[in-house]
């Protein structure tokens, strides 16, 4: 039928052609979308199905490190119960095989000695015939003795060897062992001396005099509240002349105010060289731009962990209850093995008590003991 007699013009006819075939091919892609969003869905749920029993095994995994730790702990204290019994063994060994010796040059002194017996009685006039006769039966009697006990000597030291050479190789392999074992330890030892030495650090300033009346026992610094400083800090004056630092005295904060502090003088090197204006401060603990944390474990011999961590508070630092990446220093006292090794791992300062005092408040410290 043409076009033009139906009614509906071409163009209209091939318009509505194309809009279905539009709205098939967006049903299609609506399907298909609809399809995949169900796919990842079901791949959602079964991942996240597996992902409870992972973590039971995680935390299964973690639960086991403890009873290993232990188990390594029993084998190194039996390791050390093997070696001194090995010792004990050794000793036992040694006196046995001294005493069959002895015994064995007895046994051969005494045959010596009834031979040159028998040949004497041998020269004996013939009436002694008889007494020879029955000498000679005794001599028979004990060399057949004497025989037997070499026998026996000889069965009990060859079995000795035998036990001697298998304790032997045993302490071999245990000497092999603890050559292994020293070898960590002084791995472990050059870790430790590697650490930073506070006393050997070089001088860096960290502040300088403003104003000097060094005759009269005081100095005006540029470091104050702003700066973190503390009463009671202690510095270095120090200068540098011809690249060499020269240490000039050391003085005490008394008076602290807002960007500056009045401090007293502790010592003057030089009376030809006072303290004055430009000279420079170094302390190794304080730092102006922010507070260092430190972080207190083991035992001490002078003072009491509390007693440690209130000196450092007083001097402007902070206590961190554990060590981290943040921490500064390490004060390690007795029995703060585990605290040096994560300290090394971390790349913490390491120092000690006296270490401390000296750096912190010196001979302030001692007077309050």
């Amino acid at each position: 039928m043409d076009s033009s007699t139906s009614g509906t013009p071409s163009w209209l006819a091939a318009l509505i052609a194309i809009a279905a075939l539009g709205a098939a091919v967006v049903f299609g892609l609506y399907m298909f979308r609809h399809t995949e969003r169900a796919a990842l869905e079901a791949q959602n749920y079964r991942l996240a199905a597996s992902l409870s029993p992972l973590r039971v095994e995680e935390q299964a995994v973690k639960d086991r490190i403890k009873p290993l730790e232990e188990q390594i702990a029993d084998r190194r204290a039996r390791l050390d119960a093997i070696k001194e019994s090995d010792s004990t063994a050794k000793g036992d060994v040694d006196r046995l095989v001294a005493a069959n010796l002895a015994l064995l040059k007895t046994n051969q002194d005494l045959l010596r000695k009834e031979q040159s017996n028998y040949a004497n009685v041998m020269r004996e006039a013939p009436e002694r015939r008889k007494e020879l006769s029955r000498e000679e039966e005794r001599a028979f009697a004990s060399e057949r003795d004497n025989d037997d006990r070499r026998r026996q000597l000889r069965e009990d030291v060859e079995k000795q060897s035998q036990a001697t050479e298998q304790q032997r190789k045993k302490w071999n392999g245990d000497v092999a062992r603890q050559d292994t074992r020293i070898r960590e330890l002084e791995g472990r030892v050059q870790q430790l001396t590697q650490q930073l030495d506070l006393s050997n650090q070089e001088f860096r300033p960290d502040g300088q005099i403003l104003a000097s009346e060094a005759k009269d026992g005081f100095v005006v610094i540029d470091r104050g509240q702003h700066h973190h400083l503390r009463r009671d800090t202690r510095f270095t004056v120090y200068n540098r002349r011809a690249g060499k630092v020269v240490t000039k005295g050391q003085i005490q904060v008394v008076t602290v105010n807002e960007r500056f502090a009045t401090c007293r003088v502790l010592a003057e090197n030089d009376a030809n060289d006072p303290l004055v204006a430009g000279d420079l401060l170094h302390n190794p603990v304080y730092d102006p731009d922010r507070t260092r944390g430190f972080t207190v474990r083991g035992e001490f011999s002078r003072f009491s962990r509390t007693e440690i961590s209130r000196f450092v508070e007083d001097s402007g630092g902070r206590i961190d209850q554990g060590l981290s990446v943040d921490t500064d220093y390490l004060v390690a006292g007795a029995g703060a093995q585990k605290d040096l090794e994560q300290a090394v791992k971390l790349g913490v300062s390491i120092i000690s008590e006296d270490q401390l005092i000296e750096f912190l408040r010196g001979g302030a410290l001692d007077n309050r003991k």
